[in-house]
């Protein structure tokens, strides 16, 4: 049998790949010995026809799968013969499993792509949008016996945004910790620590005067879909506590002290003391300025986020 599946949703893609692969030990090969994992990047046609010749190992057949061979730099030069292999497969289960999976986007110019495309089971996992998301948040808490409240949802897409291997991770955490149903307090409670740490990333990579970086890391975030406006809300919120903070700092010289004085963790008030100490307070303002002038913009203009980000960095 022949499989195709590829995408920027690699999660659901990895979960239908395991699905494949447990049915493949129940009814097959209960040891699994006959599994059998191929880099695609570097996969040679030695490599590949080696691996579908060889008999399986008490078994009738193998599982066979090959990941990421769009990036094979050199499957030019031998794409024409395992697309004349394939053409030679009866894609039945009677043959061996053969699983492409190619993480991201296929190149849809090239001829294997329009081959493996025509599979009978060949499906791309694209990102999901708001309403799919919040649908699999639902169903993904549900099986963990939990109910999930839509404010709480959309507090956890606003954090975490598409990434689904994250949102995996946090909604497990939270169906362990939370005691009834989940709620937006215990999204700000377990999930917030990650979110805090990713600001605070930022505004070092400012206070470095390291443009690059501090860009870098907003794109990612941007890019996993978590909202502009909750970045940008986020890091005002910690500038207005380094402002704090840096006319504190005189009389307040430990992390205790000031989060006592500004009522913040004290993780929090440990590391904002530490980043008050890498501007001065002219620093302070003059960002905390661009920041709020950036709020306006994107209440007037759509779908410029990163060109907003970027010129504002720049003007630092």
């Amino acid at each position: 049998m022949l499989f195709f599946y590829y995408g920027e949703d690699s999660f659901r893609a990895h979960q239908k790949i395991q699905a494949i692969v447990k049915k493949f030990k129940d009814k097959i090969d209960p040891s699994g010995q006959n599994i059998q994992h191929l880099d695609g990047e570097t996969i040679t046609a030695d490599d590949f026809f080696k691996a579908v010749s060889v008999m399986g190992f008490l078994a009738d057949k193998k599982l066979i799968i090959i990941k990421n061979i769009f990036d094979n730099k050199k499957l030019t030069t031998w794409q024409d013969i395992l697309i004349k292999f394939l053409d030679k497969q009866n894609d039945t289960p009677d043959e061996n499993y053969l699983v492409f999976w190619q993480g991201g986007k296929a190149d849809s110019r090239k001829k294997i792509f329009k081959r493996l495309n025509k599979l009978k089971f060949s499906e791309e996992f694209s990102k999901q949008n708001p309403r799919q998301l919040s649908q699999w948040i639902t169903r993904h808490a549900q099986a963990q016996k939990k109910h999930i409240t839509p404010a709480a949802v959309e507090l956890l897409i606003s954090y975490v945004g598409n990434d689904l291997w994250q949102l995996h991770q946090e909604i497990s955490k939270l169906a362990h910790f939370s005691e009834e149903d989940i709620n937006d307090k215990d999204v700000r409670e377990i999930v917030q620590a990650k979110i805090d740490d990713n600001i605070f990333n930022m505004i070092d990579a400012l206070g470095n005067k390291d443009k690059a970086l501090t860009l870098k890391l907003i794109e990612e975030k941007l890019n996993h879909g978590v909202n502009h406006q909750y970045i940008l809300t986020m890091i005002i919120r910690q500038f207005r506590i380094l402002i704090k903070a840096k006319a504190l700092s005189k009389d307040t010289k430990y992390a205790s002290a000031l989060a006592q004085a500004l009522k913040i963790p004290p993780r929090i008030a440990e590391k904002t003391l530490a980043q008050s100490k890498e501007y001065s307070a002219d620093e302070l303002k003059k960002i905390y300025s661009h920041l709020l002038l950036l709020d306006e913009k994107f209440k007037t203009t759509q779908n410029q986020e990163k060109i907003l980000f970027t010129q504002m960095i720049h003007n630092l």
